[in-house]
């Protein structure tokens, strides 16, 4: 992509990664809310109206922000960094996952196999680094491993990865999407462009994706129980794969480091994109074997006095909170709480009430959170301004055999910059205590 005029909206990581990546062969304008941050954009030109080829914006920022709705009725393109992403490689490996959870270990651990089993890989997008430098970078015969937010999906025109993985798809970002049905479009995105040389894989253990699967031709699926058609599954405690009709032992479920069934899914979807991307089965299991997950997300902490703590920061939404419960059979002192996207709790109280010991909220929407888990049987709730002091009290609170799980439902955003900033200073408050 050269000589074309750009206005990069909003300077975060994205629209830094753009300027990286495109700023030396194109003529390139900046804007952002604040005008502080864009001493980040190295004096680049501020946009004042000027005609330009298209818009590359920050992914969060919604479409009916600011100067977009008058961009776009000039129709002058808005695009996510993934479509320009697509546009400028030479890479014919695109690997997109998305869902509402899950979708970064999936990300993580789909890359780790790829290394593992000798392939050029690269990973970004959602998760690391902005993906457009790395897709600058990319050889045709490498592999782009992109974890896709539905706020990417929203604006894409091209994008075509050779590997699609649906997670799950789930209640998220209302706020920004305005309605359920809104954002599972802006999900079901990443494989609109595919044809029949591709690969979508869908997890049908979710009851909305094995709807949508029925609808598809040729979808490859994902589940805990067996399947008939190609895909992988697991039967009992052993994990297999199914291609062209053939069934393929991988590995048992024991010999996996990662906990909960949904860890299961996951390592099944991220192993069907590997083998069919030419990973032999013995270093997929390899693989697996030593595969200990990624920080934030269900990340095993310390235990003091008996009581196993557990870092899940990354449980940004009721359906994660959910999951995380479901890996535990023993009382969980849950820390939950923060910025308020609209999420709906209730059904995640309705079915954990019986094994969450005591609940302990901060944040913007620990009011919230606390009418709604009383009124589905929540029996010990405590409110606290902050993080540190609901930490503090839970661990008072537990006794030996306890889990203390910070699973926050909600996003950081009220409080702390992001989720792994949360994260952090939840297990530095941990590991004082063990000191």
């Amino acid at each position: 992509m050269k000589n074309k005029k750009i206005l990069v909206y909003g300077m975060g990581k994205t629209g830094l990664s753009a300027i990286d990546a495109l700023g030396d062969e194109n003529t390139l304008y900046v804007y952002d809310d604040d005008p502080s941050h864009l001493d980040l954009a190295e004096g680049l030109p501020v946009y004042d109206g000027e005609e330009v080829d298209f818009v590359i914006k920050s992914p969060s920022i919604p479409l009916d922000h600011g100067m977009l709705p008058e961009l776009a009725e000039r129709n002058i393109p808005i695009l996510s960094d993934i479509e320009v992403a697509y546009r400028i490689s030479e890479c014919e490996n695109f690997l997109a996952i998305t869902g509402t959870n899950g979708k970064t270990t999936v990300t993580d651990l789909l890359y780790h196999l790829l290394i593992d089993g000798g392939k050029v890989a690269y990973v970004g997008g959602n998760i690391g680094i902005g993906i457009l430098p790395i897709a600058k970078r990319a050889g045709k015969d490498d592999f782009v491993v992109i974890e896709c937010s539905s706020f990417q999906l929203e604006t894409i025109e091209d994008f075509k990865p050779k590997v699609a993985i649906l997670t799950n798809i789930t209640e998220d970002h209302l706020d920004h999407h305005k309605s359920v049905d809104n954002y599972r479009e802006c999900k079901k995105n990443i494989y609109k462009n595919q044809d029949e040389d591709d690969y979508l894989i869908l997890n049908i253990d979710d009851p909305y994706l094995a709807m949508t699967g029925e609808e598809l031709e040729s979808p490859l699926v994902v589940s805990t129980t067996p399947i008939q058609q190609d895909g992988a599954y697991k039967d009992g405690d052993k994990l297999y794969l199914v291609h062209g009709g053939e069934t393929i032992y991988l590995m048992d479920r024991d010999d996996m480091l990662l906990v909960g069934d949904h860890n299961v899914r996951n390592a099944l979807e991220a192993s069907l994109a590997a083998f069919l991307m030419g990973v032999d089965v013995e270093s997929i299991r390899n693989t697996l074997k030593t595969y200990r997950g990624k920080n934030h997300r269900m990340e095993y902490v310390a235990t003091i006095e008996g009581v196993d703590v557990y870092n899940d920061s990354k449980g940004t939404n009721p359906d994660s909170t959910d999951v995380a419960l479901a890996s535990f059979s023993r009382p969980v002192r849950l820390l939950a709480g923060g910025y308020d996207k609209g999420s709906d709790f209730k059904d995640l109280f309705n079915r954990h009430h019986d094994g969450i010991a005591a609940l302990y909220l901060f944040g913007e929407t620990k009011n919230i959170i606390a009418d709604e888990a009383k009124g589905e049987g929540v029996q010990k709730i405590y409110l606290f301004e902050t993080m540190e002091e609901a930490t503090e009290q839970a661990m008072r609170d537990a006794v030996e055999g306890d889990i203390v799980l910070l699973s926050p439902a909600c996003a950081s955003w009220d409080q702390f910059k992001s989720y792994e900033e949360r994260g952090d200073q939840f297990k530095a408050l941990i590991l004082e205590k063990r000191s």
